[in-house]
Parts: C-alpha cells; structure tokens; sequence
C-alpha cells in the first residue's frame, strides 16, 4: 500500500501569490482567486491573510541563509485560502497548490519575520525595496551575512529561553594573564518571566598592574586569584543549568581564549562558530554588539569597530564614566537587548535614523565619534556658510 508523503511545509514569494497564482488556475475558479486577493477583498477583517488582532495584511520577511531577503506568505496561509474558498462555496473543489517548484522550503529560510501591512500598496512597496536591498548585499556578501546574523539574534531572544551572559574580562595592557576584574551581567527567563543578575570581581594580587575604577557604592567583590576562578567556575556552572548559554562578547575571540587558559579552564566543549536557526536544547555561542551594529548600520567593513561607547551612544544607552569589567558588561549586555528586542533590522534602522533609505546608514563625523558630548562645548561642529549668510 502506498503511503501518503508529509506535506511540504515553506514560504512561496508574496508577488507570486498575488499576482500570478491565478494564472495557474482554470477557468471560473481562476476569476475568483483573483477577486480574493484584489486590493478590497486582501483588507477584510475575515481574509485568510489579515492579520490577527491588527488591521492589514499579514505577510513575513524572509531572511535567507545568504541573507537576503523577500517578502512571502506562509504555505499554511495559501492552504487555509484553498479551504476558506471552497467552504464558502466561492469553488466547486478545492483549487491546485502552487507548484512546488515555487516553494521555499522551511529549511531555506533562516528567519521568518511576521510583518503586518496596512495595504497591498504598502505591501508591494516593501517587497521593490527588499529586491533593491539584495541587489546591494549581492555586491556586500559581508553584509549580508551580518544581517541574517541579526535576524537569528532577534530569533532566539524572542523566544525568551536560555540565559544570556554578557562577560568582560579586563587585564593589565602589558600582560594579559594580569587580570584585574571580571564582570557579567544576565538575562533569563522562568516562566516568562525575566529575571536579571550580575557580578563584579576585582583581583586584589593585580591591582598595582592596573588599578580598577569603581563607582561610588557600585557592588563589587573584592577576591584573590583562586576565588575569581572558583567563582567563574561557579558561574558557568549556573548558566549551565538554563541552557543554552548565548554569550554576549565585544571580544568573542580573547574571551575565548582567556576562559579556556589556566586562568579559569572553564569546560566549554560546545562552542559553536554559528548561531542557529531555531532555539536548541544546548550549546555555548557568543554574540557580538558591535557585529549587530555593523548589519544595523550597513556597514561591510571587513574590521568591525568594538567602541562600545560608540555604540551606546547611537542606541541611546547611557555610558556612564567610570568603566570597569561590570559596566562593560552590563552596556554590552544593554547594546545587545536594545538591537534584539526591537524591530525587523530595516524597519528598525529606519525609527533610528529616519529619512535614511540606503543600506548604509550615513553618519555625519561629529555624530560617529564618541566624544563629541564632551567636545562639542569646546570644539561645536562646522557646518558650511551660506553665500545669504556671509
């Protein structure tokens, strides 16, 4: 006896659903696919495609594993449009699926983004864009790794699981095995609900290397050696029982390196160089601010900037002056939620820069440098005189 295969489960290109589906169909069924999704018909509260508790048309952005990315419906939202029709007697029978051929399957896609548009128009405009995005991160393949880096991100911390520690560990410049503090701070859930807590380790044998700054009243622990790896020790035994652990880096690399040394020999035997799709069960992966930032921004540069209070200041995250493992920590982890948490990468680069449409974002000089607040009293920005006005 032959056995039935699973149905294929995926995304089919917005535009081809909409505008050429039809084409596919015969006769009077045809004429009344293209009545369902004219402009009117899309917008009704009862569409298959309109959204749930929102007005418009419910679609996603699908990053892909290259990065780029297209406007599609889902392959559950094309199948409940074939049943809605024929039980509301719009068709004799269920009409065909699209061809497979014109299915990506859940598989290709890296992340799917649920999108609501207000109208067809809006619709297809977004889709125009995204097809000029590609165009430009097929030239920046850089880039466009980035950016389904920063969808994944956006993923994983959505589903609220895990834990996610950001760590600094900082040393004397002269010789890095000299380790004056280290700090973390951490973001989990139980239940839904989230619960934060950080650390800060000060070695008393480094500090004539190099002296660390504290805060005025700001918790820390004073510890020798021995302690501040015990307690690391301790610490990674913690995160271990929220797996997975999503470490957040401005030096995915040194940390690395520094928690493997004796120093701490931490047992990470899961690293993985990737993040991804779907939240595992398991695993360590690092995450870095300034990687985000770079996709954010659309900056392909092969040398990722890790100014840290450069970052803040673009994210609008208060980078206060005292800075030592702690505060590091906590602004890494702070940078980190703010780009997460928000909105799909394009609609999010536009509420923070508006009026900018191009991949790359353009940062006027005294914007991009970090000390302008403190130098801008002394040294104000130079704009160019006006013939009018000089």
């Amino acid at each position: 006896m032959a056995i039935d295969a699973p149905p294929l489960i995926g995304y089919y290109r917005a535009t081809d659903i909409l505008y050429h589906y039809h084409q596919s169909i015969k006769g009077r069924d045809a004429v009344q696919l293209q009545k369902i999704l004219s402009h009117d018909a899309v917008l009704h509260p009862r569409h298959p495609f309109a959204a749930e508790g929102a007005q418009g048309i419910q679609a996603y952005i699908g990053t892909f594993h290259d990065g780029q990315s297209r406007l599609l419906f889902s392959s559950k939202q094309v199948e409940y449009l074939r049943y809605f029709m024929h039980a509301m007697k719009l068709t004799e029978n269920l009409i065909p699926l699209p061809y497979s051929d014109c299915m990506f399957l859940e598989e290709s896609v890296a992340v799917a983004t649920p999108t609501v548009f207000e109208s067809l128009s809006r619709l297809s405009s977004a889709s125009k864009a995204l097809g000029r995005m590609n165009q430009v991160l097929k030239e920046k393949p850089l880039l466009a790794g980035r950016r389904a880096t920063f969808e994944r991100v956006r993923n994983l911390w959505n589903a609220k699981q895990g834990v996610w520690c950001a760590l600094t560990i900082d040393a004397w410049e002269l010789d890095w095995t000299a380790i004056s503090d280290a700090g973390w701070s951490l973001i989990r859930w139980e239940a839904g609900t989230e619960i934060s807590e950080r650390g800060h380790l000060v070695v008393k044998d480094n500090q004539t290397y190099k002296p660390t700054e504290l805060e005025d009243g700001a918790e820390h622990e004073v510890v020798s050696k021995a302690t501040l790896k015990r307690k690391i020790l301790d610490l990674f035994a913690e995160l271990g029982q929220h797996a997975p652990i999503f470490l957040v880096s401005n030096d995915s690399k040194g940390d690395l390196k520094y928690l493997r040394s004796n120093a701490f020999q931490v047992p990470l035997p899961h690293v993985s160089p990737e993040l991804p799709d779907t939240m595992p069960t398991a695993g360590v992966f690092f995450v870095e601010p300034a990687e985000l930032f770079d996709a954010l921004t659309g900056s392909a540069d092969s040398d990722i900037d890790h100014n840290l209070r450069r970052i803040c200041k673009h994210l609008n995250i208060d980078f206060g002056d005292v800075r030592n493992a702690g505060t590091d920590a906590e602004s890494a982890l702070q940078a980190l939620r703010a780009m997460a948490s928000g909105p799909q990468l394009d609609d999010q680069r536009a509420q923070r820069w508006p009026g900018q449409t191009d991949v790359e974002v353009k940062l006027k000089p005294w914007e991009d440098n970090p000390e302008h607040a403190d130098l801008e009293g002394l040294f104000p920005p130079q704009f160019p005189i006006s013939p009018q006005s000089a």
